[in-house]
């Protein structure tokens, strides 16, 4: 079931959302790097803002890439990948973060665009249970999660739950629902996974990178989500892979097309990812969903793909910088250290080679991949 609901980027209240949190994330990466990596919009020579779950990754490629490349500076900003999208359209940026791909909509909208993959990644659903060990796996399946967030259950016993958890003891709490304010493509895969496992879902609500929330309070990027469900009990919500093991999260294992529960790891996301790449389907452009259909049946079932966005009317200037840092994060920049690390699985570098050539030749006619794989 995939329902191709008319994806919005963002309304004007998740505008003003991603406007008042662009600050704070220059802010942290500013604080992480040193002086020199001031924002974009006071000129820095590179711009990288969007998605708050690929932030981890991209905080620690910039350290890295500026130590090995003296003279660039790289500013990082977590605002949300619908802002990521737009920006890098527009030109304000110098790569768009997201983890949506470019659906037919975007495409049609953005056609200067040019999304480029660079990890593997997911979105966890992830709680605070009062009286629930933290270390608990809870299970949980896509109609359970999609009833959750369309407030028809509304407290931890209930039966569906209890039925996947029978050795669980639940406590008769309220559930407080926790979901993104701003155009999220954390909440594009979440969603993803809720429009093809739940009938009501795709009825009611869609995939989208800022849907129509039934219920739930919002919040502005990953990291207030996080706060917000540490900090409340009763509390779900959703991230990646790379928040999960930076705060310690609890988080659930999600039941897949083979009716397994699989935990969100490093190896059940490759798999994931691996498994839409050999499907001879699959599009060279990357650009359709990894979510659910899937024919592993060890994989996790909300994987996705982590784009950086480029606009083909960058300057010259502008584009070749921004080609060496592609070419290396696709390249040395793809190692464990820095991927799995913070939460990411790394791409398979050699089978990619002849897909991403073609990709990286709409960035800069004749170019070619030849960076040597970090193993």
């Amino acid at each position: 079931m995939s329902k191709q609901m008319p994806e919005r980027l963002f309304s004007l209240a998740s505008i003003k959302s991603s406007v008042s949190t662009i600050a704070a994330g220059i802010f942290v990466a500013t604080a992480m790097f040193g002086p020199g990596l001031s924002s974009a919009y006071a000129g820095s020579d590179l711009t990288i803002s969007g998605s708050s779950m690929l932030f981890p990754l991209e905080q620690v490629w910039a350290e890295a890439y500026q130590k090995s490349h003296k003279g660039v500076h790289i500013s990082v900003a977590s605002t949300g990948s619908g802002f990521g999208i737009a920006n890098a359209a527009n030109g304000n940026i110098s790569i768009g973060a997201s983890d949506a791909y470019l659906t037919k909509t975007f495409r049609k909208r953005y056609s200067n665009l040019v999304s480029i993959p660079i990890a593997f990644d997911d979105a966890q659903v992830i709680y605070n249970i009062p009286g629930v060990d933290k270390k608990t796996v809870l299970k949980l399946d896509g109609p359970t999660v999609a009833r959750i967030y369309l407030g028809k259950i509304r407290y931890w016993d209930n039966a569906r739950i209890k039925a996947m958890n029978p050795d669980v003891t639940f406590p008769h709490a309220k559930i407080k629902v926790t979901h993104r304010a701003d155009a999220s493509g954390t909440t594009f895969v979440f969603t993803d996974y809720l429009n093809q496992t739940s009938k009501a879902w795709y009825n009611q609500v869609g995939r989208d990178l800022a849907p129509a929330w039934p219920v739930g309070s919002g919040y502005n990027g990953s990291d207030a989500v996080v706060a917000a469900v540490m900090s409340t009990p009763g509390a779900i919500g959703y991230v990646g892979l790379g928040w999960i093991k930076e705060y310690h999260l609890s988080s659930a294992a999600l039941k897949n097309k083979f009716g397994n529960y699989v935990e969100g790891t490093i190896e059940t996301i490759k798999k994931a990812g691996y498994s839409a790449l050999k499907d001879p389907e699959f599009p060279n452009d990357f650009n359709r969903s990894i979510v659910w259909n899937l024919k592993d049946p060890n994989a996790y079932p909300d994987a996705n793909f982590e784009f950086w966005m480029v606009s083909t009317n960058l300057d010259g200037s502008s584009m070749r910088q921004v080609r060496k840092l592609i070419l290396w994060a696709l390249g040395p920049g793809q190692a464990k250290k820095y991927t799995v690390s913070s939460g990411f699985a790394p791409l398979p570098f050699e089978p990619l080679k002849p897909r991403l050539n073609k990709i990286l030749d709409r960035l800069l006619p004749g170019n070619s991949k030849n960076e040597v794989s970090p193993g």
